[in-house]
């Protein structure tokens, strides 16, 4: 037998969509206050509500040490 698939890879494989926003954070400090590391969690990826520069909405992904910022660009056409 192989390897189990994570349910979320199994997700992303079947092509449905992720919900990022079942834990809403404002920002890395309400993640921090929570226990959220980027430590502890490598590889997260979470929705900020107003984590950006300016509270702007952005993602943050943890490379295992920080949480990386990544901004929320243009609309998809």
């Amino acid at each position: 037998m192989g390897k189990e698939i994570p349910w979320s890879f199994a997700k992303i494989r079947s092509g449905e969509q992720l919900n990022l926003k079942s834990r809403t954070f404002a920002n890395v400090a309400a993640l921090t206050a929570a226990g959220v590391t980027a430590a502890k969690n490598p590889g997260a990826l979470i929705y900020l509500s107003a984590g950006g520069t300016g509270a702007v909405p952005c993602l943050a992904f943890s490379d295992g040490t920080n949480w990386k910022q990544v901004a929320v660009g243009a609309n998809c056409i």
